[in-house]
């Protein structure tokens, strides 16, 4: 009996000389050559380096004059600009933003996120086409579902039991999820049984703190990461008090010894905290009718910004209400610039999502941590260095050095002397792959087109 034709087919596959099954020859190295690179650990800037790219590797870093130029390999003149890693915005909902932030990401330099919960087969999709080489966007870590006790929209998720949390934990694990993330109104006992079954798994736990936990508790339990300044008021803090007591009541406790022995305990248990500052901040603005529109507001989704007009219609923000708000962000860059004193680990996220401008909001972030106290350099690290270090990827990301991946982000300015100076991008290489400043305008102009049609 003949074989069907499509065995045939798969058996000649192993048949064919070695040669014709040879993966295809390597592309050529790329040397970014006489560049200034900042290290990002000390602060030092290495000049007139040569940097060597090699596959999705940096291969060297060495001086100009003593760094072999490998044959045919690609050059981009770093001349008078300054190389340092890729970034990441450790915190960012694509589902929410939609597909028009993935390359808007990548051509503000931003070669990793943090998802911290958005729905899992599109961000699998988008994972896997960044992945194959067929969509521009950036590395992504994947957290979400967000637990809670009550869902206010899709992508939040409702365990229903304590047993069920474990379970849903469990579950999550199993499918290889970064981390699980929990949001504000989980129950206490769901809470606690969440990171109890996270510490087994050894998968870190992260998010809001639920309102009936304190901040000191969620530490001590081991919840890794704290994301957002706000949520350490959202609960036990404010439970007696009217929105308008909030601002005045952060600097009444700050005024105190409580926020240093808060924070100890934060630095002893290895506690993260992603801040989130410029989100809100801005948000302020967008609240704000007499504020002048945003030009970034083009690379919203268009369904976002349409949304959030209608709402804005229904129910405008007083100026009473748009004080308070203002106040209330204003108290946590105060309170941010206490934790950094107290020598809590920082991580730049910028909780982009709905009307709030993915890819621009990372830098105005690096700001906003400088005007909380931050030098340019500690800046940089919570967007380079530090979430390399909290996310366990030292290896790989955080600083350039040979072995590690060639995410690299090419300036115009030295940022360690002005922080806005992260804005000003002449090229970015993201797994070795290189795009001039011709490639990030068109990764522009395609980021607006998505906005437009989402």
């Amino acid at each position: 009996m003949t074989p069907p034709r499509s065995v045939i087919a798969i058996a000649a596959l192993f048949l064919l000389p070695a040669a014709v099954l040879a993966a295809p020859p390597a592309s050529p190295p790329l040397v970014i050559s006489h560049v200034n690179v900042i290290d990002s650990r000390t602060g030092a800037v290495l000049a007139d380096r040569d940097v060597t790219v090699r596959g999705d590797r940096i291969a060297s870093v060495a001086p100009a004059s003593r760094a072999p130029r490998a044959a045919a390999a690609a050059v981009l003149d770093g001349r008078g600009k300054y190389l340092i890693p890729g970034l990441w915005d450790c915190h960012i909902h694509l589902c929410w933003t939609t597909g028009s932030a993935l390359p808007l990401c990548v051509a503000l330099g931003i070669t990793d996120v943090r998802d911290l919960g958005g729905t899992l087969s599109q961000i699998e999709g988008w994972r896997a086409r960044i992945a194959d080489g067929s969509l521009v966007g950036p590395h992504i870590m994947r957290v979400g579902p967000i637990l809670n006790g009550k869902a206010f929209n899709q992508y939040q998720f409702v365990p229903g039991s304590v047993e069920a949390t474990r379970g849903v934990v469990r579950l999550l694990a199993a499918l290889g999820m970064d981390a699980i993330k929990v949001h504000r109104r989980m129950p206490r006992d769901w809470y606690f049984a969440a990171i109890d079954e996270a510490k087994k798994l050894n998968i870190p736990l992260v998010g809001h703190i639920p309102m009936e936990v304190t901040p000191a508790e969620a530490s001590n339990a081991g919840q890794t990461m704290i994301e957002h300044t706000e949520t350490l008021f959202e609960g036990t803090f404010s439970a007696k008090l009217t929105p308008d007591q909030v601002p005045s009541a952060i600097h009444d406790w700050l005024a105190t010894d409580q926020p240093d022995t808060l924070f100890a305990t934060f630095v002893r248990n290895g506690t993260w905290l992603d801040p989130t500052l410029a989100g809100g901040l801005e948000s302020v603005d967008i609240f704000d009718a007499s504020a002048p529109p945003n030009p970034h507001s083009k690379y919203v989704a268009a369904s976002q910004r349409k949304e959030w007009a209608d709402n804005a219609k229904k129910n405008p923000v007083s100026p009473a209400d748009l004080a308070t708000f203002r106040a209330r962000m204003n108290a946590f860059v105060d309170v941010t610039a206490r934790m950094h004193r107290d020598g809590v680990k920082l991580v730049a996220g910028t909780d982009a999502a709905g009307p709030r401008i993915p890819g621009f909001l990372l830098h105005h972030e690096l700001a906003a941590l400088v005007r909380a106290g931050l030098t340019p350099l500690e800046a940089l690290q919570t967007a380079t260095l530090n979430p390399a270090i909290a996310f366990h990827r030292e290896a790989d990301l955080g600083a350039i050095e040979a072995g590690k991946l060639a995410d690299l982000v090419l300036l115009d300015a030295n940022p360690l002397e002005r922080i806005e100076n992260s804005e000003r991008i002449a090229a970015v290489i993201e797994s070795g792959k290189l795009y001039r400043r011709l490639d990030l305008d068109r990764l522009l102009a395609e980021a607006e087109r998505l906005a437009a049609k989402n």
